[in-house]
């Protein structure tokens, strides 16, 4: 099996190559993730749970304004900007993160005392915080890099790799406080500490490495060039992770860590396929960025369809398959709130609408436009949440979620149109009404799994169903990718 595997991948463009092993480290790292959740959910309480969903997500928030959103789409098109010079801008625009994560970090630290029960955090998970603000650029300026010019290998040896260790340490650590109950350490604290320490050192070494190699830490160009493009995706970044972990944030301080818990179990589950789209987006993104100005580019218009096309598919297949996911993942606390697993799935696919959208401005330089259409949907996310959590209960996130996703794919294919009119642009870079059509139709899809979760037969019969057809839509969309 391997050695088909060699022999299938040296048969493969580089373009492609690089798809599949990013796409193939992606999926294992995810695959940690779920395997070590059983374990987790099964020893912490879902308030400890709770917990680490809110690191997580403060942590998404402020790191945004703290790399000023520099690796949100346009550092791919400052690596074809500065073509011969990258790594000097690399080093460069690590300080301007650098500068902003001792600003803001360093602030955080000081005024802890306020600071922590503000946010919900203890002191220490706020140092932890500050830390990762500190480095985790350097990684993502790496990897990105590596993406971009299609060297692989040993980004996929050190994510995996980091991945593995990051898992082992962190259930070691819930596994060895748990069994020392006289013990202080928090199990949230200790799973915290024990992953991102391992994911924090590497990325330590690769601000070092970068620093190094750079050996500029200031250039006007590249600021000016990074800060233009970055600044109104900063208003976008926020807005989108507003949007998707506002919810659990707002649960957490209008109901409780529990029910943060168990909503961000079903999140997380729900969710399982993002990385797959996320894999995928960033492998497109170099394809789509060297032939869009090539009008109605054939192969664009057929890939997107495609790959949006199986990742419908993937979504539905989690969705209906939700019961034996939280049976496999949690125990019955999370089951009682199964669903909620549709709406969300629902949600996470209207994500990959909104990226291929958001690609086309970044690449004409419209970020402003996607910072409107984030903020729109962002307003309406919150705003909804204030009204429905109170009334209907924490499961009101899931649908209020779903709506927001709804007007944010909407705007971005609107905004993307409008963009694209303004460079005299009039064919659609890819093919809107099927994207439309498909939307609509894994919405409907995916919904129904809460009227099939009460007829396992019939929803058995139709998982097997889709199986064959994610199996068939793959092989044809990289087929299209090749040619």
């Amino acid at each position: 099996m391997i050695s088909t595997l060699k022999e299938k991948l040296k048969g493969m463009s580089v373009e492609v190559k690089s798809a599949t092993v990013y796409t193939l480290s992606s999926v294992f790292s995810r695959g940690l993730a779920i395997i070590s959740m059983p374990i987790f959910t099964r020893i912490m309480s879902s308030a400890d749970i709770g917990v680490v969903n809110l690191y997580t997500s403060w942590y998404s928030m402020i790191s945004i304004v703290s790399t000023l959103a520099l690796t949100s789409g346009g550092y791919s098109l400052a690596m074809k900007e500065f073509d011969g010079e990258r790594d000097a801008y690399e080093s460069s625009v690590l300080t301007l993160t650098t500068i902003m994560a001792l600003v803001i970090g360093g602030g955080l630290v000081l005024l802890s005392p306020w600071a922590s029960p503000a946010i919900g955090l203890s002191p220490r998970l706020i140092i932890l915080m500050t830390f990762g603000l500190l480095v985790m650029p350097a990684w993502d300026f790496w990897n990105l890099r590596q993406r971009f010019e299609y060297k692989y290998k040993l980004s996929f040896v050190l994510s995996v790799g980091s991945a593995v260790l990051a898992t082992v340490a962190s259930v070691g650590a819930v596994l060895l406080v748990s069994s020392q109950p006289e013990s202080n350490v928090n199990l949230s604290e200790a799973r915290l500490a024990a992953n991102y320490l391992v994911v924090y050192g590497l990325s330590a070494v690769m601000w070092i490495l970068l620093m190094i190699r750079g050996k500029r830490f200031y250039d006007r160009r590249f600021w000016k060039f990074s800060l233009n493009l970055s600044l109104p995706l900063i208003g976008y970044s926020i807005a989108s992770q507003v949007l998707n972990v506002s919810d659990r944030v707002m649960i957490s301080s209008m109901v409780g860590d529990a029910e943060t818990g168990v909503y961000g179990v079903l999140y997380s589950a729900s969710s399982i396929a993002l990385f797959l789209w996320t894999a995928i987006n960033a492998s497109f993104i170099p394809y789509l960025f060297r032939n869009i100005d090539t009008e109605g580019h054939q192969g664009i218009r057929k890939a997107s369809t495609l790959l949006l096309a199986v990742f419908a598919l993937v979504s539905i297949l989690i969705s209906w398959l939700g019961p034996e996911i939280i049976k496999v993942l949690a125990t019955d606390e999370y089951l009682a709130a199964i669903t909620l697993m549709p709406p969300i799935a629902a949600g996470v696919f209207l994500t990959s609408i909104s990226n291929l959208y958001s690609n086309i401005l970044v690449y004409y330089k419209k970020t402003k436009y996607i910072m409107f259409a984030a903020i729109a949907a962002a307003v309406v996310n919150v705003a909804l949440n204030l009204v429905a959590i109170p009334l209907f209960g924490y499961g009101a996130a899931a649908y209020t979620t779903l709506a927001s996703y709804i007007i944010l794919a909407v705007s971005q294919r609107a905004w993307a149109t409008k963009a694209c009119r303004e460079r005299g642009r009039m064919e659609p870079i890819y093919e809107d009404g099927k994207l439309g059509a498909l939307s609509v139709a894994c919405i409907a899809a995916t919904m129904a799994g809460i009227i099939l979760y009460k007829t396992n037969v019939l929803r058995y019969v139709t998982c097997a169903v889709l199986l064959v057809l994610v199996a068939f839509l793959s092989v044809k969309a990289k087929s299209s990718r090749e040619s």
